[in-house]
């Protein structure tokens, strides 16, 4: 009668504490919602009442022990005494506002109650925790022989880890599914890699089987070798025979438990069976009976022995509320859980490392963001880091009785000591793995080793096991990622062209990184950087464009690591690494990335000016490379400047180099709307070109028209433009109209006839013709590159022209947000695409948000081309219209005055006093010179003409100045169309709103 008193107490104060803790907990929280800053001890309590709660939940109401009864009573009374301290020192939500600030200022001067408060629960939760173990080993199971067995499950604490139930859920699932197969036993296996959590997963799907299932007995054994799992079961057969049976060797104790385990339902965990090809026979130690097996493993042969649960690292949920629980921060702070979501990508979602990073961060008392920062020089650390309750342990030699506890590093370790087949040594897997580490850590390909292996001379020794006879043997290389993938060390598919490929988890990268000396890094970063540089130079004309952007990945880790580890006496772009900083640089400039390529010229040019001087050809050759990177990234001036050096160091020679130089000089003082000089330049570098042989049918001489005919076209000659647009194109054409690299020609120079149409107001034909090149750039260049981004700018221009406005808006936005991410929102072709974006927006009649953005545009081109560049001024053109069609005509006019002070332009002979009709001289002379500039460049009767017409003419009238405004509207009808001169009438009148005038970005 009073075990049965004591049961009920003990009950009924398990259940007080549940309570208890679930008000504590909701006060806090209320704390928190009021308080600036929370007492760090009261913080820790917040986050240990959860762990607490659920620990007395999972205690059963026969746990009437005398030792349990007692630390119930005290944790009862102690949270209980916690409760009332916090209620009365803690304000509410409702409490006046300085009531709460006195409450909380005093809830910080009891620290040390709270601090003792944290003591006795982590005391009290420990206690609970190891009893639950205890019990959950002893829990007595009747056997249908009368004979009391119980669970043998591992002792690890249960409240220390989160339940991954979408996982639990799915190996219910598939134990469900055996129900509908005729099948002896049923077996699932937790498949991962090392460090992915399955033995803890494996531990609470027992645990809960356990207990919900009183029918079902529970075993884990552990499946390391042979000799383990026999060893488990003799020790089980001990644990229940309890002396009374004599057992003369092994295989009576096994005997004996298959005996006890056929007359019931049971659960059979085997754990770590990752050697198979080792230890065959796992499944001659299953028991008869109605039974189910769980294995883990990270071995995918593994997986044939029955259904497969892969793990494959923690969802979002699931790795915030493992680092909440293991930092014990507060991640419902935006910072806090922004920087938990940077840590688990970091870590890839590893259970096992975002352990050990969790118990880093606590043990250091870091802030998350700042853990960040360090994680890169600290990763070693951080990565061997383990707290009190680790639950990842294994018995390393197979014999010990004793369990070590694995980091995540030494986890991996056990899995390539696995490695070994016919051919290969686990020597030269370790190599491959190792140049993999330097890559990105997708799309591998088998081709970077065929290749490397093919054209490298002698073969490296860590690739001959993969050929014969000189010629790539593919089953080698094939059998070799097989065993990777077995041991789960990486994943792997055919690739795009059908190719094995191979990839790494993200940590499994930084493991093969740290496991080495800082000598031998240095030696597998230059190796990987050799093969990168020969597959780039072997596969030029067979890469498909999703091979090139898998590639980019690769050069991008590579340099990354080249940079990371700091390899001072291998520097990119000197020795033997020049060819290579060449190779990487010309890859990078082909396909958009002109800052990586600037950075990697801009190395070669330090090493040549060094080993060659500045008036060496190799000097003058990699100077084009930089000003050619330097121009695609907007940078004309400093372009400019340097080629204009090389040119003064150069100007003795006449050789093919100098002739080279003057070109490239031209291309950017077309840039910078020199338009004049460039002319002559161009001119200059052809008739240089006529002078040297066999050069007069050469790509260069093609590149030279077109350039030179760009330059036409800006300079209004047309009839000159398109007849060199003509020439370069069948040049390129006669040279290998299959070619991939004159497709690419031709396709620019269509692009080049498409401006000069669209200059003669031919939009349709323009239209076409974008189209055309713009489709024929996605083929070979793919969405994102900015030769297509700026065709389809273009294309979208001339739809505009056309009144075809939401298409037009439609590829403007899209061209905006490309260069954007791919060059900077600052680059002259993003502030290209958004003022012609803004042009469409004005269009469409709305001024305001085009205001806005027009703004922006101007600000951007102000810092980057300068007040005097013909597309700032237009700029400042659309900006002043766009004041004036909202009735802001003073601060037009004003806006115009301070951007002409600025720039030294005079425009008082258009100012006769404040009296006079010239109330706005500063407009009148910016749009005087933009006439000048349109009759110059454009036809008469071209939109962009007749639109800037349109902006003077308002001006005229609205100062009275009615004489002028009646010259400027009959420009306007002389030039347009019979049908637009009928509607022109109607614009006479002053007030009238037309269309806003577009002023073409004509580039």
């Amino acid at each position: 009668m009073a075990e049965a008193l004591a049961a009920v107490g003990v009950s009924a104060s398990i259940l007080q504490i549940v309570s208890l803790t679930a008000k504590l907990t909701q006060r806090i929280n209320e704390f928190n919602s009021t308080a600036e800053e929370m007492p760090r001890a009261l913080r820790s309590i917040h986050m240990q009442l959860p762990f607490l709660r659920e620990t007395c939940q999972n205690l059963s109401t026969r746990d009437d022990s005398e030792n349990v009864s007692t630390i119930i009573k005290e944790c009862h009374r102690e949270i209980e005494d916690l409760f009332k301290t916090v209620d009365r020192l803690l304000p509410a939500p409702g409490e006046p506002k300085l009531s709460r600030a006195i409450k909380a200022l005093k809830s910080i001067h009891h620290q040390e109650k709270f601090n003792h408060a944290l003591r006795k629960i982590e005391g009290f939760k420990t206690d609970l925790i190891l009893h639950c173990c205890q019990r959950t080993t002893d829990t007595p199971n009747v056997a249908a022989s009368g004979r009391k067995v119980s669970h043998i499950l591992p002792v690890m604490p249960i409240a220390s880890s989160i339940r991954r139930r979408k996982l639990l859920q799915k190996i219910d699932r598939q134990f469900s599914d055996y129900e509908y197969e005729d099948c002896m036993h049923k077996i699932v296996i937790l498949l991962g890699m090392g460090g992915q959590g399955k033995s803890r997963l494996a531990l609470d799907y027992a645990r809960r089987v356990s207990v919900e299932s009183q029918s079902t007995l529970v075993l884990w054994v552990d499946a390391t070798t042979k000799q383990s799992l026999t060893r488990a079961f003799e020790d089980i057969a001990d644990h229940w025979n309890n002396r009374k049976r004599r057992f003369i060797d092994t295989s009576s104790r096994i005997e004996y438990v298959n005996e006890i385990l056929a007359e019931r339902k049971w659960l059979l965990v085997f754990d770590n069976y990752d050697h198979p090809d080792q230890f065959i026979d796992v499944c001659s130690f299953i028991p008869p009976g109605d039974g189910s097996v769980l294995m883990t493993s990270r071995h995918c042969d593994v997986g044939l022995l029955g259904k497969v649960v892969q793990l494959s690292g923690m969802d979002e949920g699931e790795g915030l509320e493992l680092l909440r629980l293991r930092t014990e921060q507060n991640l419902d702070e935006p910072s806090n859980k922004a920087a938990a979501i940077k840590v688990l990508q970091t870590l890839g979602h590893l259970p096992l490392a975002v352990d050990q990073a969790g118990a880093y961060i606590r043990q250091q008392a870091l802030p998350l963001p700042y853990f960040l920062q360090i994680y890169e020089s600290q990763k070693q650390i951080i990565l061997n880091q383990k707290h009190v309750y680790w639950d990842y342990k294994r018995k390393l030699d197979g014999e010990s009785k004793a369990e070590t506890p694995l980091d995540v590093l030494t986890t991996w370790e056990l899995s390539i000591q696995q490695v070994g087949s016919t051919h290969v040594t686990r020597g030269v897997v370790e190599h491959i793995l190792t140049i993999a580490a330097f890559l990105d850590h997708v799309e591998i390909s088998e081709s970077l080793f065929r290749e490397y292996a093919q054209y490298t001379r002698p073969v490296p020794h860590w690739l001959i096991c993969f050929t014969k006879n000189g010629e790539w043997e593919p089953h080698r290389y094939r059998d070799m990622v097989s065993t990777l993938l077995r041991l789960s060390l990486a994943q792997g598919r055919n690739g795009i062209t059908g190719e094995c490929c191979l990839s790494l988890h993200p940590m499994i990268k930084d493991w093969l990184q740290l496991r080495m000396t800082e000598a031998d890094r240095g030696v597998y970063i230059m190796e990987t950087i050799s093969i990168l540089a020969n597959y780039i130079n072997a596969n030029v004309q067979e890469r498909s464009l999703q091979e090139a952007r898998s590639l980019l990945g690769h050069l991008d880790a590579c340099m990354y690591s080249h940079t990371k580890y700091r390899l001072g006496t291998h520097r990119f772009g000197f020795g033997h690494l020049r060819d290579h900083a060449i190779t990487f640089s010309s890859f990078y400039m082909s396909h958009g990335r002109y800052r990586e390529a600037e950075e990697g010229f801009l190395a070669v040019l330090d090493h040549d000016i060094q080993e060659y001087g500045h008036k060496h050809s190799h000097t003058f050759r990699t100077v084009r490379q930089v000003a050619k990177a330097l121009v695609h990234g907007g940078k004309y001036l400093q372009a400019h400047n340097l080629l204009n050096k090389a040119f003064h160091d150069s100007h003795d020679k006449a050789d093919l180099e100098t002739i080279r130089i003057v070109s490239a000089l031209a291309g950017v003082l077309a840039k910078l709307d020199r338009q004049t000089d460039a002319e002559k330049c161009y001119e200059t570098a052809l008739k240089g070109y006529a002078m040297q042989k066999d050069l007069a049918q050469s790509r260069d001489i093609h590149l030279m028209y077109e350039h030179l005919a760009e330059t036409k076209r800006f300079l209004g000659k047309h009839a000159e433009a398109e007849s060199l647009y003509l020439a370069a194109h069948r040049g390129y054409e006669a040279d290998c109209p299959y070619d991939e690299d004159s497709t690419l020609d031709m396709l620019r120079t269509a692009g080049g006839l498409a401006n000069l149409f669209r200059t003669h107001g031919r939009y349709e034909e323009a239209e076409k013709s974008y189209r055309e090149a713009w489709q024929g750039y996605k083929k070979y260049l793919g969405t994102d590159h900015p030769q297509t981004t700026t065709m389809l700018t273009n294309l979208a221009i001339s739809c505009r022209n056309q009144g075809k406005f939401e298409d037009a808006e439609v590829y403007l936005e899209e061209s905006w947000r490309i260069f954007q991410k791919s060059l900077g929102p600052d680059h002259p072709d993003s502030l290209r695409a958004l003022m012609n974006l803004s042009i469409c927006i004005d269009k469409q009649g709305h001024y305001k948000e085009a205001e806005i953005k027009y703004r922006e545009v101007l600000k951007g081109r102000e810092k980057k081309l300068g007040l005097n560049h013909p597309y700032t001024r237009r700029t400042i053109e659309r900006l002043a219209h766009m004041l004036w069609m909202q009735g802001h005509h003073d601060q037009a006019e004003d806006l115009v005055r301070k951007v002409l002070n600025r720039i030294g332009k005079t425009y008082q002979e258009h100012y006769s006093g404040p009296h006079s009709r010239n109330a706005y001289p500063a407009l009148i002379y910016l749009y005087t010179e933009a006439r000048k500039r349109d009759q110059s460049k454009l036809a008469p009767d071209h939109v962009d003409a007749l639109e800037t017409c349109e902006c003077l003419r308002l001006i005229y009238f609205k100062q009275g100045d009615y004489e002028k405004g009646k010259n400027v509207t009959e420009e306007i009808q002389k030039a347009s169309s019979p049908m637009e001169k009928e509607g022109e009438a109607v614009k006479l009148e002053e007030g009238h709103k037309p269309s806003s005038p577009a002023l073409d970005e004509q580039k």
